[in-house]
């Protein structure tokens, strides 16, 4: 017998912050929740799954309208011809769904418990095929307390399967989510079950073998905080026992966080070489999926004063080498942090002109001199009124004192360039 866990599918969750320009996939990247969870029904169809555990947060809150309902309704129809059974337990973001659909006969949902602490459906037994599920659904978002005092004890002769949306202490990736129905690996082991469907917490991991404690990860990573494979996990099952557990990626947009670190040496075309050739990497081993690259860029090199002379054009190059490389690989943000191969403080020391004027420069970045630096703004009203329009888009305003601090960051930069191009560093 073969049983699939997932959870965490956060279908039709809103994907913010992303880079819009020509070209980029965002309505691809929209859709990615839904594929991921076509894909879970198709792992379910391919191994004939007897059941599905989806174990919280199938929805990332109440829908906005019933179609995410009638979506997953179609998704869970396919299932019906192999007879698969669905358990279904609510989350903390799914707790409370007001548009919420009937489920069909083959779809059997864990309750809440009430103020006493009893469920109406806290087990499923299914004697054809020799397991009991147990599980809790939340009574509301924020669940501070444990919830496994609401679980019943082991049904023996039987396999007991715990579904359980949790903060497991020790998981990694646990402390990138609110901590709810806090519990440790210790207490599921010591609770009897042969397995612990696990929810909550984004990352795939194994937290114990005997008995299996599993988080499946979510289905689909939707920001750069979830980086690497997504999917679920499938269960082999003999008699009683768990023989095997195998994680099934099902992701169609993969997350990379990617940083590039430049060398003295590295030109402005060394700098397009080498990203081309990180992202060829990328979308070598990404199979057919979707790559939402955020790239960094850092590092003291000669690329520097272009980066920061016209950072605009260097980023759109980059997304244009991206397109070249293939359609695949989205470059969802770029970061320019390179640095100039003289350090600037080694230049402020020296003496002589250079360091008198980064030395002022530097001055004018302290407190007691921010009169003088908002005064440099005012004297850039004329340029703000000219480009006004080409501000507002950048968000930028000339009278923010943390605003001028980077452009005034930018330009000691390129003037420090310049004015030492072709001399030789100290040391």
């Amino acid at each position: 017998m073969r049983i699939v866990h997932a959870a965490d599918l956060h279908i039709d969750s809103p994907l913010r912050g992303l880079s819009r320009y020509e070209g980029a996939p965002v309505a691809r990247a929209r859709s990615a929740t839904r594929e991921a969870f076509t894909r879970v029904i198709d792992t379910c169809l391919e191994h004939d799954a007897r059941f599905l555990v989806l174990a919280g947060d199938v929805f990332d809150g109440d829908w906005k309208d019933a179609h995410t309902g009638l979506f997953f309704l179609a998704q869970l129809a396919r299932l019906t011809p192999i007879g698969c059974r669905v358990l279904l337990l609510r989350g903390n973001h799914d707790f409370e769904l007001t548009r919420a659909l009937a489920w069909p006969s083959h779809v059997h949902e864990f309750s809440a418990p009430d103020g006493k602490g009893r469920g109406m459906h806290r087990s499923f037994v299914f004697p054809d095929e020799n397991v009991v599920f147990h599980g809790v659904s939340y009574p509301t978002r924020e669940v501070k307390e444990s919830l496994l005092p609401h679980y019943p004890p082991k049904v023996a002769g039987m396999l007991n399967v715990g579904v359980l949306h949790t903060s497991a202490t020790g998981a990694r990736g646990a402390s990138e989510h609110l901590t709810y129905a806090p519990c440790s690996p210790a207490d599921l082991v010591g609770h009897g079950y042969e397995y612990w469907a696990l929810g909550h917490v984004h990352t795939h991991q194994v937290l114990s073998r005997e008995p299996w404690v599993v988080y499946p990860g979510n289905t689909q990573g939707r920001s750069v905080r979830e980086t690497g494979p997504k999917g679920c996990v499938v269960i082999d099952v003999e008699g009683t026992s768990i023989a095997r557990v195998e994680h099934v990626e099902t992701d169609v947009m993969r997350w990379y966080d990617e940083r590039l670190v430049l060398t003295a040496d590295d030109g402005l075309d060394d700098l397009f070489a080498r990203v081309r050739e990180r992202l060829e990497s990328i979308d070598a081993s990404s199979g057919d999926r979707l790559c939402a690259v955020r790239l960094t860029l850092e590092g003291a090199c000669s690329a520097h004063e272009a980066v920061i002379e016209a950072p605009e054009r260097i980023v759109d190059q980059l997304r244009a080498e991206a397109r070249q490389v293939s359609e695949r690989v989205w470059l969802e943000k770029v970061e320019l942090a390179t640095s100039p191969v003289v350090p600037l403080e080694t230049l402020r020391r020296a003496p002589g002109l250079i360091g008198d004027l980064l030395r002022h420069v530097e001055v004018l970045r302290t407190e007691e001199a921010e009169s003088d630096l908002l005064t440099l703004g005012r004297a850039l009203d004329p340029l703000a009124k000219k480009a006004k329009r080409e501000l507002e888009e950048l968000r930028i305003d000339l009278g923010d004192r943390d605003v001028l601090l980077r452009a005034l960051a930018d330009a000691e930069a390129i003037l420090a360039h310049r004015l030492t191009a072709g001399e030789p560093s100290e040391g």
